[in-house]
């Protein structure tokens, strides 16, 4: 599916949109250049899943986690693959969140190969079309 968004606003409801169809255990792989939207994204996401915390891109901390109110999904783990060697990969422990009901995991720039133990896949690509308007496929 394709989508055209206009604003930040937009963005954030594709985001919620998706949100509101996940069961837990999912995986979402988010790709798209710098500036793109993707912490936007997530911050839709991430609200619409009933969480409060807010939400800050992992460029820096590699990895944040958000509790969610929702009735199926109690955290979401959002990874940012950018600036993490192959080597340090183990040190994240997503062994421990992989195939979880009650977890959602994003993972920005994830590197291809990387084995998501049989996770429901959804991946997601941003681009940026101009200052305001965002291209979000979702597949």
């Amino acid at each position: 599916m394709t989508n055209i968004t206009n604003s930040p606003a937009e963005t954030q409801q594709i985001a919620a949109q998706l949100a509101a169809e996940l069961q837990g255990g999912e995986v979402i792989l988010l790709n798209g250049e710098l500036g793109a939207g993707k912490t936007t994204f997530v911050q839709g996401f991430v609200q619409a899943l009933g969480s409060a915390d807010p939400v800050r891109s992992p460029t820096f901390t590699i990895m944040n986690i958000y509790q969610a109110d929702h009735p199926a999904i109690k955290q979401i783990i959002h990874l940012d693959f950018y600036r993490l060697a192959e080597t340090q990969l183990q040190d994240l422990g997503l062994d421990e969140w992989l195939g979880r009901r009650d977890t959602v995991i994003i993972a920005e720039w994830p590197p291809a190969g990387l084995d998501w133990a049989g996770s429901r896949q959804i991946k997601i690509q941003l681009s940026i079309h101009s200052e305001q308007t965002r291209q979000i496929i979702v597949s």
